[in-house]
Parts: structure tokens; C-alpha cells; sequence
């Protein structure tokens, strides 16, 4: 059983978490190897693709204000070849500003751009317009990432013009082990997804929460951690890691978010790998 649970804001102790919806994107069947479709019908949608959100958390406490990675950005992209379902995009982003809005932050307000990694649908934010769209922040990255993700010219367009933008004004970081971002906000090295995966790991008044990036993609991954993702640049690394950090998580008062579940939803995972809702503060 796999209960979704669908709460959008928390607090713990004094830091406030938001997650906040920039856009979806649909994945075919073929982006999950070992997703059954007979095993976990409900994983799927009525146009047999995946419905993902993207998008960012924000983390505001002890006077600092915090997103954690930057949603897929103002545009829409198209299916791969041969793997068209219908006529429809693939995905398409642009609601990051109003979620800010909601929340009552203004991308000026920003000083810390934390990404999990640099896939496309994390980066998309950066500099939509050839310059930096968070122009006070300071955009940290794995440091593992940039050779594989940036640096091949043609691959991540996105990815290079963004990044490359934000660190011609000065404002980028990249990260080794773990780094402490803020205070009760440490940055963890999780690697598999990509080579420089990271997750964040807030603590407060003995609460915990854990962003877990693309340490899991599909609720179905708390029941077979089997299930992996097609781009996973090292799929028996991402496998460990995820088996490490559901260890981890698994029948403890730890709340954790992946960033692909359906509702972008806070959630304790039980002993037996359930989902379930957590007694928390909803803000706003």
C-alpha cells in the first residue's frame, strides 16, 4: 500500500518549508525500468504516461531564505522520439513566479539557490533571460556534476546557459561532501542520480526533514527500490543510495519530499515502507 498525502507547506521548529509547483512533466512507461504497470496501475495515468511534478522548495528560518533547486523553467519540452502517446508536449514549466508569490517571497528576496543536481528540470529558473533571475542568491551545485551535465556543448544547453550565466556574475558555488548551507540546513552528497546528487537535510528543535531530490522518483520505489529511472548516470550507485536513505528515513519520525512525487507531498515512510501523512504545521 502506498498512501499519497498531499501537504504543500510546514514548519519545523522555526523553519518554514514550502513546496512549490513550477510545472509537470509526463514520462513514459520506458523512463522506469521495472515499473509494472500490473504491479502499480496507479502509477500511471489514463495516457499510460507518468505524471511528475517539477518544481522547488523554499526554506526560510534564522533570518535566511532558501530554494532548493529552480523547476524546469518558462518553456515547454517535447517527447523523445518514438514515444509520443498523443499529440500533447512532454512537459512544460512556468509557475515557479506565482508559487513565489503565494508564499510571499520575491525572487529578490532569495540568497541561497541550493540544486540538487543539474538535470534541466531543476536548473530552469537560473537565468531564463540571459541574466540571474535570483539576483541576490548564491548558486551552489555538486561539483561532480559540471564535467558530465554542463560541459558537453549540445547536451544541456539549458543546463551550460543558466549556469554559465550566474557564474559570469559571480554567484556560483559547487559543493564538496557535506556542506552546512545555513544553520539546521546541510547539504548531503547522494550520488547515483547524477555523480553530484545532493539532498538537504534540515534539522530544528530534534525535527527532521530531508529534501530528497531524484533519490526517488515514484511512491513505487518505497515498495520495490529495484524500480530506477532512465537517466540515472550510475543506476547500481542511485540504487544504493536510494536503499541507504530509506534505511535511513524508514520507521523514523524523519519527514522527507522527494522532488518528482505526485503533490510534491511531506511524508513519514513507516518500518514497512508506507507513506504516511505528517502532524505538522501547515503555513499560509
Amino acid at each position: 500500500m502506498i498512501l499519497v498525502v498531499c501537504m504543500r507547506s510546514i514548519e519545523v521548529g522555526n523553519i518554514e518549508i514550502h513546496a512549490l509547483a513550477d510545472g509537470r512533466i509526463r514520462l513514459p512507461a520506458p523512463f522506469f525500468p521495472g515499473l509494472d504497470a500490473g504491479r502499480f496501475p496507479g502509477a500511471f495515468a489514463e495516457d499510460g504516461t507518468v505524471h511528475v511534478p517539477t518544481g522547488a522548495f523554499l526554506v526560510r528560518g534564522n533570518a535566511r531564505t532558501i530554494l532548493v533547486d529552480a523547476g524546469l523553467g518558462p518553456r515547454e519540452i517535447e517527447f523523445p522520439e518514438g514515444l509520443r502517446p498523443d499529440d500533447g508536449d512532454m512537459g512544460a514549466g512556468g509557475g515557479l513566479p506565482v508559487a513565489l508569490a503565494e508564499a510571499g517571497c520575491s525572487p529578490a528576496d532569495i540568497d541561497t539557490v541550493l540544486l540538487t543536481h543539474l538535470h534541466s528540470d531543476h536548473v530552469g529558473w537560473l537565468a531564463p533571460q540571459g541574466k540571474p533571475y535570483f539576483p541576490n542568491a548564491t548558486v551552489h551545485y555538486g561539483t561532480q556534476d559540471w564535467a558530465e551535465l554542463v560541459e558537453p556543448v549540445g547536451r544541456h544547453d539549458w543546463t551550460r546557459i543558466g549556469l554559465e550565466t550566474v557564474r559570469g556574475h559571480g554567484h556560483l558555488r559547487a559543493l564538496n561532501g557535506a556542506v552546512e548551507i545555513a544553520p539546521g540546513v546541510t547539504a548531503r552528497h547522494a550520488p547515483g542520480h547524477t555523480p553530484g546528487h545532493y539532498v538537504v537535510d534540515i534539522t530544528a528543535d530534534d525535527r527532521r526533514v530531508v529534501l530528497l531530490g531524484d533519490v526517488l522518483h515514484t511512491p513505487a520505489q518505497l515498495v520495490d527500490s529495484n524500480i530506477r529511472f532512465i537517466s540515472d548516470s550510475d543506476p547500481s550507485l542511485a540504487l544504493l543510495t536510494r536503499q541507504q536513505w530509506l534505511r535511513q528515513v524508514a520507521g523514523t519520525d524523519t519527514i522527507v519530499a522527494p522532488a518528482h512525487f505526485p503533490g510534491m507531498q511531506f511524508f513519514r515512510v513507516t518500518a514497512d515502507r508506507v507513506a504516511e501523512p505528517v502532524e505538522a504545521v501547515t503555513v499560509g
